[in-house]
């Protein structure tokens, strides 16, 4: 029979291991769905061949930006999406188009769905918000072929919506902290246990 001081060590050390185990960042499913992304184009098979190096009368505007985003929104509030690749959206033969899936929002500075608003640097505000809104919005500027996807989801508060970046590792720790209470009160309770 193990004696009261070797049952508190391995107690002790039971708790220290757990809350290490339990502390370790999370990642959040965003994250997993990124890595398992087959969507992203790593180009043609040509890599090998070096390119011809040219210098271009316009180097920014050639410039493909490819961003992708996250928004919370509020119900029933107005929520904003960016389209920001830069000075794309200002060239003379450049155009904007909004969609939301497969349907277009936006050919150029037209709407062509209710329920928004465009600005003058071509961001897209959705009106009142509600659940049907949320979802993949993509910004695409044409001739460049720059993108920005941005994935909107809507919360049903405030407070919901505010929920900070690290929010994950948070709920870890919380559980880690409440996983150790519960170790620790086992162990000081088996400890009890051992001297009737």
């Amino acid at each position: 029979m193990m004696s009261r001081r070797d049952l508190l060590i391995a107690g002790l050390l039971l708790i220290v291991g757990s809350a290490a185990v339990f502390s370790y960042p999370q990642s959040s499913m965003d994250d997993d769905q990124m890595q398992a992304d087959d969507d992203f184009d790593y180009g043609g098979e040509e890599q090998s061949v070096p390119s011809p190096q040219t210098k271009s009368s316009n180097p920014i505007a050639s410039e493909k930006i490819n961003k992708t985003l996250s928004v919370t929104g509020i119900r029933g509030e107005d929520v904003v999406l960016k389209c920001d690749v830069g000075s794309n959206l200002h060239s003379s033969d450049g155009v904007v188009l909004w969609y939301f899936g497969d349907n277009v929002i936006s050919n150029g500075k037209n709407l062509v769905q209710p329920n928004f608003k465009l600005d003058a640097n071509y961001d897209l505000t959705i009106l009142k918000a509600s659940p049907q809104v949320a979802g993949s919005y993509l910004c695409k500027v044409l001739p460049s072929g720059s993108v920005v996807n941005t994935k909107v989801t809507i919360a049903e508060h405030s407070l919901d919506a505010i929920a900070p970046e690290s929010s994950t590792s948070a709920a870890g720790s919380a559980s880690s902290f409440l996983g150790c209470t519960v170790l620790a009160s086992t162990v000081l309770l088996l400890l009890g246990m051992g001297t009737h």
